[in-house]
Protein backbone atom coordinates (compact mmCIF):
# COMPACT_ATOMS: atom_id res chain seq x y z
CA UNK A 1 0.00 0.00 0.00
CA UNK A 2 1.50 3.49 -0.99
CA UNK A 3 1.26 6.36 1.48
CA UNK A 4 -0.36 9.51 0.78
CA UNK A 5 2.89 11.94 -0.18
CA UNK A 6 3.43 15.08 1.94
CA UNK A 7 1.57 17.23 -0.33
CA UNK A 8 -1.53 15.32 -0.28
CA UNK A 9 -2.27 15.94 3.05
CA UNK A 10 -4.67 19.35 2.89
CA UNK A 11 -6.63 17.79 0.41
CA UNK A 12 -6.92 14.71 2.68
CA UNK A 13 -7.84 17.08 5.22
CA UNK A 14 -10.78 18.51 3.45
CA UNK A 15 -11.98 15.05 2.26
CA UNK A 16 -12.07 14.47 5.99
CA UNK A 17 -13.98 17.59 6.36
CA UNK A 18 -16.63 16.63 3.87
CA UNK A 19 -16.84 12.95 5.39
CA UNK A 20 -17.51 14.05 8.64
CA UNK A 21 -20.30 16.09 7.68
CA UNK A 22 -23.10 12.92 7.64
CA UNK A 23 -21.67 11.82 11.11
CA UNK A 24 -22.68 15.49 12.46
CA UNK A 25 -26.35 15.27 10.80
CA UNK A 26 -26.82 11.75 11.79
CA UNK A 27 -25.64 13.11 15.50
CA UNK A 28 -27.80 15.74 14.91
CA UNK A 29 -30.93 13.59 13.86
CA UNK A 30 -30.32 11.04 16.37
CA UNK A 31 -30.46 13.98 19.66
CA UNK A 32 -26.76 14.00 20.49
CA UNK A 33 -25.76 17.64 21.04
CA UNK A 34 -22.21 16.68 22.57
CA UNK A 35 -21.41 14.43 19.64
CA UNK A 36 -22.51 16.63 16.87
CA UNK A 37 -20.40 19.59 18.78
CA UNK A 38 -17.40 17.27 18.62
CA UNK A 39 -17.72 16.02 15.30
CA UNK A 40 -18.13 19.64 13.76
CA UNK A 41 -14.98 20.60 16.17
CA UNK A 42 -13.17 18.22 14.34
CA UNK A 43 -14.41 19.30 10.78
CA UNK A 44 -14.14 23.20 11.59
CA UNK A 45 -10.29 22.53 12.98
CA UNK A 46 -9.09 20.85 9.89
CA UNK A 47 -10.99 23.94 7.89
CA UNK A 48 -8.63 26.39 9.76
CA UNK A 49 -5.78 24.40 9.30
CA UNK A 50 -5.70 22.55 5.31
CA UNK A 51 -4.84 26.16 4.35
CA UNK A 52 -1.70 27.13 6.37
CA UNK A 53 -0.43 23.26 5.55
CA UNK A 54 -1.09 23.52 1.80
CA UNK A 55 1.26 27.30 2.11
CA UNK A 56 3.48 25.53 4.52
CA UNK A 57 4.13 22.38 2.04
CA UNK A 58 4.13 24.63 -0.99
CA UNK A 59 1.29 22.54 -1.98
CA UNK A 60 -1.24 25.04 -3.06
CA UNK A 61 -3.27 23.75 -6.74
CA UNK A 62 -6.25 24.73 -8.17
CA UNK A 63 -7.85 21.56 -7.56
CA UNK A 64 -7.10 21.60 -3.67
CA UNK A 65 -8.73 25.42 -3.13
CA UNK A 66 -11.97 23.72 -5.05
CA UNK A 67 -11.77 20.89 -2.95
CA UNK A 68 -11.52 23.20 0.15
CA UNK A 69 -14.28 25.65 -0.87
CA UNK A 70 -16.65 22.46 -1.52
CA UNK A 71 -15.84 21.11 2.07
CA UNK A 72 -16.49 24.45 3.36
CA UNK A 73 -19.74 25.02 1.61
CA UNK A 74 -20.54 21.15 2.92
CA UNK A 75 -19.64 22.09 6.78
CA UNK A 76 -21.63 25.15 6.39
CA UNK A 77 -24.91 23.60 5.56
CA UNK A 78 -24.49 20.67 7.81
CA UNK A 79 -23.73 22.77 10.66
CA UNK A 80 -27.05 25.27 10.30
CA UNK A 81 -28.78 21.77 9.37
CA UNK A 82 -27.48 20.21 12.89
CA UNK A 83 -27.74 23.69 14.77
CA UNK A 84 -31.68 24.19 13.42
CA UNK A 85 -32.62 20.67 14.99
CA UNK A 86 -30.77 20.43 17.92
CA UNK A 87 -31.00 24.58 18.93
CA UNK A 88 -34.67 25.26 17.40
CA UNK A 89 -34.85 28.58 19.55
CA UNK A 90 -31.57 29.54 18.86
CA UNK A 91 -31.70 29.40 15.29
CA UNK A 92 -35.62 31.25 15.09
CA UNK A 93 -33.86 33.76 17.25
CA UNK A 94 -30.62 34.11 15.00
CA UNK A 95 -32.71 33.57 11.88
CA UNK A 96 -31.92 37.49 10.36
CA UNK A 97 -28.31 36.99 10.84
CA UNK A 98 -27.95 33.59 9.69
CA UNK A 99 -30.11 34.25 6.47
CA UNK A 100 -28.36 37.70 5.72
CA UNK A 101 -24.92 36.08 6.11
CA UNK A 102 -26.41 33.32 3.74
CA UNK A 103 -27.68 35.73 0.65
CA UNK A 104 -24.71 36.92 1.04
CA UNK A 105 -22.81 33.81 0.58
CA UNK A 106 -25.04 32.23 -2.16
CA UNK A 107 -24.63 35.92 -4.06
CA UNK A 108 -20.71 35.64 -4.29
CA UNK A 109 -21.43 31.96 -5.66
CA UNK A 110 -24.30 33.20 -8.14
CA UNK A 111 -22.22 35.82 -9.30
CA UNK A 112 -19.31 33.90 -9.55
CA UNK A 113 -20.85 31.34 -12.12
CA UNK A 114 -22.47 34.23 -13.98
CA UNK A 115 -19.63 35.77 -14.21
CA UNK A 116 -16.65 33.78 -13.93
CA UNK A 117 -18.83 30.16 -15.16
CA UNK A 118 -17.39 29.17 -11.97
CA UNK A 119 -17.73 29.36 -8.31
CA UNK A 120 -14.59 31.91 -7.09
CA UNK A 121 -11.84 30.40 -4.99
CA UNK A 122 -10.30 33.44 -3.46
CA UNK A 123 -9.88 32.75 0.50
CA UNK A 124 -10.02 36.41 0.97
CA UNK A 125 -8.13 37.08 4.43
CA UNK A 126 -11.68 38.63 5.99
CA UNK A 127 -13.12 35.19 4.97
CA UNK A 128 -10.49 32.94 7.06
CA UNK A 129 -10.93 35.24 9.56
CA UNK A 130 -14.40 35.25 9.23
CA UNK A 131 -14.33 31.68 9.38
CA UNK A 132 -12.38 30.80 12.89
CA UNK A 133 -14.81 33.82 14.21
CA UNK A 134 -17.69 32.15 13.35
CA UNK A 135 -16.31 28.89 14.37
CA UNK A 136 -15.47 30.59 17.96
CA UNK A 137 -19.01 32.39 18.12
CA UNK A 138 -20.69 28.95 18.19
CA UNK A 139 -19.70 28.02 22.04
CA UNK A 140 -20.87 31.36 23.63
CA UNK A 141 -24.13 30.95 21.16
CA UNK A 142 -24.78 27.42 22.00
CA UNK A 143 -23.78 27.94 25.30
CA UNK A 144 -26.18 31.11 25.72
CA UNK A 145 -23.76 32.79 27.20
CA UNK A 146 -23.49 35.53 24.64
CA UNK A 147 -24.66 36.32 21.07
CA UNK A 148 -22.74 39.16 20.47
CA UNK A 149 -19.61 37.00 19.10
CA UNK A 150 -21.87 35.81 16.25
CA UNK A 151 -23.28 38.65 15.14
CA UNK A 152 -19.72 39.97 15.01
CA UNK A 153 -18.97 36.95 12.84
CA UNK A 154 -21.70 37.48 10.71
CA UNK A 155 -20.74 40.84 10.10
CA UNK A 156 -17.30 40.33 9.26
CA UNK A 157 -18.58 37.78 6.54
CA UNK A 158 -20.68 39.97 5.09
CA UNK A 159 -18.32 42.33 4.84
CA UNK A 160 -16.05 39.29 3.06
CA UNK A 161 -18.83 38.98 0.58
CA UNK A 162 -19.26 42.76 -0.53
CA UNK A 163 -15.04 42.04 -0.80
CA UNK A 164 -15.32 39.03 -3.25
CA UNK A 165 -17.90 40.78 -5.32
CA UNK A 166 -15.83 43.71 -5.86
CA UNK A 167 -13.05 41.02 -6.42
CA UNK A 168 -15.43 39.71 -9.22
CA UNK A 169 -15.89 42.67 -10.78
CA UNK A 170 -12.83 43.95 -11.12
CA UNK A 171 -11.29 40.91 -12.39
CA UNK A 172 -13.30 38.64 -14.59
CA UNK A 173 -11.10 36.05 -15.38
CA UNK A 174 -10.41 32.46 -13.21
CA UNK A 175 -8.11 34.00 -11.09
CA UNK A 176 -5.96 31.38 -7.56
CA UNK A 177 -6.09 32.94 -4.60
CA UNK A 178 -6.57 36.83 -4.07
CA UNK A 179 -5.96 37.88 -0.35
CA UNK A 180 -7.74 41.41 -0.29
CA UNK A 181 -9.07 43.82 -2.69
CA UNK A 182 -5.99 45.60 -2.76
CA UNK A 183 -4.61 42.64 -4.15
CA UNK A 184 -7.34 42.32 -6.78
CA UNK A 185 -6.75 46.05 -7.88
CA UNK A 186 -2.90 45.41 -8.63
CA UNK A 187 -3.88 42.77 -10.36
CA UNK A 188 -6.21 44.64 -12.74
CA UNK A 189 -3.72 47.11 -13.50
CA UNK A 190 -1.00 44.46 -14.37
CA UNK A 191 -3.65 42.68 -16.32
CA UNK A 192 -4.62 46.24 -17.91
CA UNK A 193 -0.89 47.03 -18.55
CA UNK A 194 -0.06 43.22 -20.03
CA UNK A 195 -2.98 44.27 -22.86
CA UNK A 196 -1.64 47.64 -23.68
CA UNK A 197 2.10 46.57 -24.87
CA UNK A 198 1.79 45.70 -28.28
CA UNK A 199 3.01 42.45 -29.43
Amino acid sequence: MVAPSKSSLPNLLSAVRILLMPTALMAAFAGSKPWFAVVLAVALATDAIDGMIARWLHAESDFGRKLDSAADYLTLMGGLAGIALLWPDIMRRELPWVATGLTMFFAVIVYGLLRLGRAPCYHTWIAKVAAVGCALSLVPLLGEWSEVPFHWAMALQILGGVEELLMILLIPWHQGEVPTLWHALKLRRNHRKAESVPS
